[in-house]
């Protein structure tokens, strides 16, 4: 397999049920950029090949048209030319309301030579910095901006009448959100969360009732999330978590959301490595079975789609019984699970191939039964892959995910090397170990490659390496990075003591091992100084590495980066596996 055939896959998104049967969008890469056109029950029906979020509303087709600096709303009736309704910077969602549309978006605007900020939180990865923001927006024959400031807009549900919001207004510094009904005349506000907490999904019924996914447990990045509804003081919970933490290297770009119709919410929840689909009303009733990680779904009037991913398909979409799936000629290898201390998987291809342990990111995430492009490229390419969720890893209950707090590098580690070894026996693997990971990921790679030499080569992505410079150069660090370490400030002679000893740079002597390090040069996550600092520190240490910069791309270089980046990525890690793992 060849980088450009492991992405040469088409995706699937947006699954929307109306009265006219089934729309979703299909994403691919076609010379060198994205595309993406809206299906109708599985038929294409959109050839301008940037078109997304589509809706059936009163005789009309609605979607977004977007471009990189604009985004259209447009509506066509079946067999009519497209009507462009109005243009935004950015349009995130819509919805009808009997008073017009209801939009999340973004203003066009054109950066000034300078900018100032007087908050903790002024930019964001895959933003920048933060020229404009999300806002509520009502159209009826003309735009109006409802709601804005200095936070953002993060989700809407109405039912015609009754608007609910969630937004970071109370405490957009730290990313938190809370629960607000609009007065859409007045953009008045009335917050109905109580607490501290977050909100990544709110839905409403026909009646007025709410919902969301989230939860009431203040800054606490390992959390489980729940289906809660508000104004009645109940709280449900999925599997181990509502929602789903189960990681993919697709570059579907899916978003959360869940679904509230007449009595029961629909939603995601977790266990492990699977994601599958929930009805919550006065229990929770698990939809799907099997071992998938299902990605989006739609429920209206009784009926499902959805979409879901294997590590073996990409994507499958399954509606009435039937499964439709866009990509009928691959067929990925099959993973073993291994069961010990830790859940985790192998790719076989040969015992005596080199391996190559892959670590995700978070810490708070998990790998599990979705598809990996990068996965299947290098067993392609005579690779055993191993990767496994260690403590830390969402999926297995609130005090697992919490285990690493106060000690990345410990206990989790410990893990990891126990899983290789114990692969190591099992499957009698006699050839070299390589290890790579991204964001978390990096970090842990860098960090072993400081505390063991029995990796033969590493590969660290969008990496940490100093976490006491990343409080002050990350979007999220001068939170994060003190919560995560278990200290209260992280600019005190204790709290940067204890970060500098949790940081990989501070062992950098101990390196010997051939480390590439890839990073995305406007990565505000992990930003590219935790590259540079490594990469400076190996080669005056001589220790064989290469720093990997690519121009445009964020913390999201290996998901969604720009296709061409993405291709010379898997070419260059190839190639430094298969200069130190197999000579």
């Amino acid at each position: 397999m060849t980088p450009e055939e492991a992405y040469s896959i088409r995706l699937i998104s947006d699954v929307k049920l109306n009265e006219i049967g089934l729309l979703h969008v299909e994403t691919w890469i076609e010379n060198e950029k994205y595309k993406s056109a809206i299906y109708l029950n599985k038929q294409r029906i959109t050839f301008g090949g940037n078109e997304s979020s589509p809706s059936y509303y009163d005789g009309f087709l609605y979607y977004v048209k977007g471009s990189r600096r604009e985004a259209k709303l447009i509506r066509q009736r079946p067999y009519g030319e497209p009507e462009e309704i109005l243009s935004l910077g950015k349009i995130h969602k819509y919805l009808f309301h009997k008073n017009g549309i209801l939009i999340i978006g973004e203003e066009k605007v054109k950066p000034s030579t300078y900018f100032v900020s007087d908050k903790l939180k002024y930019r964001f990865d895959g933003k920048g910095l933060f020229w404009t923001r999300q806002s509520l927006f009502l159209y009826n024959k003309e735009l109006r901006k409802i709601v804005s400031g200095n936070f953002d807009i993060t989700d809407i549900a109405t039912n015609g009448n009754r608007v609910i919001i969630s937004a970071t207004r109370e405490n957009d510094d730290y990313g938190l959100a809370d629960i607000y009904e609009v007065d859409i005349n007045t953009g008045e506000l009335t917050r109905i969360t109580q607490g501290e907490g977050n909100a990544t999904a709110i839905a409403m019924n026909k009646d007025g009732k709410i919902a969301y996914l989230g939860h009431r447990k203040g800054k606490t990045p390992w959390a489980v999330r729940e289906i809660i509804f508000p104004e009645e003081g109940k709280s449900f919970l999925c599997g181990n978590t509502c929602g789903s933490n189960v990681l993919s290297d697709l570059f579907d770009g899916v978003r959360e959301r869940i679904v509230y119709e007449d009595d029961q919410v629909i939603t995601l929840g977790q266990v492990g490595g699977e994601s599958q689909i929930y009805s919550v009303s006065d229990k929770v009733i698990k939809l799907t079975e099997g071992k998938m990680a299902v990605r989006g779904f739609d429920f209206k009037e009784g009926k499902l789609a959805y979409f879901y991913s294997t590590p073996e398909k990409p994507v499958i979409l399954s509606y009435n019984g039937e499964i439709y799936d866009p990509n009928p000629n691959v067929k990925g290898f099959s993973p073993i699970e291994v069961k010990g201390d830790i859940e985790g998987w192998t790719i076989i291809t040969n015992p005596s191939n080199p391996t190559i342990l892959f670590i995700h990111g978070g810490p708070h995430m998990a790998y599990g039964y979705a598809y990996f492009i990068e996965f299947q490229f290098f067993a392609s390419n005579g690779y055993n892959v191993i990767y496994a969720n260690p403590s830390g890893s969402q999926g297995y209950g609130e005090e697992f995910a919490k285990a690493c707090v106060g000690d990345w590098g410990g206990r989790d580690m410990k893990e990891l090397l126990n899983f290789v070894n114990e692969v190591k026996k099992r499957f009698n693997l006699t050839d070299k170990f390589g290890v790579t990971g991204g964001s978390y990921g990096g970090y842990m790679t860098n960090w072993i490659v400081t505390q063991t030499d029995i990796f033969s080569a590493a590969i660290s992505e969008r990496s940490i390496s100093n976490l006491v410079s990343m409080c002050g150069t990350s979007d999220i660090g001068f939170w994060f990075n003190a919560i995560e370490a278990g200290i209260e400030d992280p600019w005190s002679k204790d709290g940067i003591e204890k970060l500098m000893r949790m940081s990989p740079i501070y062992y950098v002597k101990n390196v010997k091992t051939p480390t590439m390090l890839i990073h995305g040069e406007i990565d505000y996550r992990c930003p590219i100084e935790q590259a540079e600092q490594f990469f400076i520190a190996l080669k005056m240490n001589n220790v064989p590495t290469e720093l990997v910069r690519y121009q445009g791309d964020s913390h999201e270089h290996a998901r969604r980066g720009k296709p061409k980046n993405m291709i010379d990525r898997l070419k260059r890690k190839l190639e430094w596996f298969d200069k130190y793992l197999k000579t």
